[in-house]
């Protein structure tokens, strides 16, 4: 997600708030708290990208459930 966020920061983040496209979200998978961009919300799921296209894995979609919270704040 650089160079919006980075290896290291710490995020605040809402999670009684639904995401739109163009948040940065906190979610679980495999293990891992990452952090991605919503582009489009279709059908309860949600499709993420990293910011910077060419280091960024593809994530495919993910469910509602695997979500911690939408980024409000970097610190």
């Amino acid at each position: 997600m650089e160079p919006a966020f980075s290896d290291g920061d710490h995020v605040l983040t809402l999670n009684w708030t639904k995401p739109k496209a163009g948040d940065a979200v906190v979610f679980r998978k495999n293990e891992k708290n990452l952090i991605k961009r919503v582009e489009k919300i279709k059908d309860g799921k949600i499709f993420v990208k990293g910011d910077n296209r060419r280091f960024s894995s593809e994530m495919g979609p993910i469910e509602s459930s695997q979500m911690i919270g939408k980024v409000i704040l970097k610190y």
